[in-house]
């Protein structure tokens, strides 16, 4: 896990250095320069809360670990900010493709990893939040100014891949919040999310409407994943075949319901490149707003 902290702290001092070297680059255009300049702090901010998380880590915390970060993705979130402070060193960044550039690190899953990694490592409950919110207010802030622009909302529509009439439907169900909204961002391409917190949130969303894909914990408070799937089946047979249980679980009768049943299981932890593929080929199965059952 320090591995991850460390390979974080990484992005967030280049984010902060690329930030840093615009605003004195754009520096003619006072506005702007007081955005990068206040995004240059809040970067320092997240990089304090990770240098915090270093600490020792206790066999609980690294137990808890879900998601493995794979080269291929690291590369995917550091692409965008090494291009970007190259261009912008040869004087060849415009201050519209800085804007671009700042909505396509801060919409995509990077903040989702972050707020995982202090879900994993936290101490108090009281750190999570505060980070939570301390994101959510970093991104409503970027949002604003975007917003502000000349065609500022079709470019957070484009980053933000906003969901259409014809996408498809997801049901992620999981208790730990950090988890869910990784889990969420994984998946929201040309999709509606919706989550819920146990089985029978999940079991109530089903009631409402058809999923083409549920991703579903086993071990959860109220109702368990193996007694969801089950009740959801009799209530919609096509939806054998959509699930995917991502579960840590090491019960040996859970484990054989998993293994002998046709659904796909994913153990906790994954690598994040293997999860998605696993939910692109579940999604491909059929059709937005079909219940079809295609096995």
């Amino acid at each position: 896990m320090n591995e991850i902290i460390s390979w974080m702290i990484e992005v967030e001092t280049k984010a902060a250095k690329l930030y840093a070297d615009a605003a004195v680059t754009f520096a003619g255009d006072d506005q702007f320069a007081c955005f990068l300049t206040k995004l240059v702090n809040e970067e320092q901010d997240h990089i304090k809360l990770l240098e915090e998380s270093m600490a020792p880590l206790s066999y609980e915390s690294i137990s808890k670990v879900t998601f493995h970060f794979d080269e291929d993705f690291r590369h995917k979130i550091l692409a965008p900010i090494v291009s970007a402070q190259l261009s912008l060193n040869k004087g060849e960044l415009s201050q519209r493709e800085m804007v671009d550039v700042i909505a396509e690190i801060e919409f995509s899953e990077w903040n989702e990893v972050f707020i995982y990694a202090i879900d994993v490592t936290k101490v108090l409950d009281e750190d999570f939040q505060k980070a939570a919110s301390e994101i959510d207010q970093h991104r409503i802030h970027i949002q604003k100014y975007i917003s502000a622009l000349p065609d500022g909302e079709s470019l957070l529509q484009k980053v933000r891949r906003l969901k259409s009439v014809s996408n498809k439907r997801v049901l992620i169900v999981e208790d730990n919040v950090a988890v869910a909204r990784m889990l969420e961002v994984l998946t929201m391409d040309n999709t509606e999310v919706i989550l819920a917190r146990n089985g029978e949130e999940g079991i109530s969303h089903i009631q409402e409407g058809h999923f083409d894909l549920i991703v579903a914990d086993v071990i959860m408070p109220k109702m368990d994943g193996i007694e969801m799937y089950k009740k959801a089946l009799s209530i919609d047979p096509t939806l054998e075949g959509h699930f995917i249980f991502f579960t840590g679980t090491e019960d040996p009768e859970e484990l054989s319901f998993l293994q002998t049943s046709n659904v796909a299981f994913l153990p906790k932890p994954s690598p994040v490149k293997l999860i998605c593929q696993a939910i692109e080929q579940v999604l491909a199965k059929s059709s937005p707003r079909q219940n079809t059952n295609v096995h």
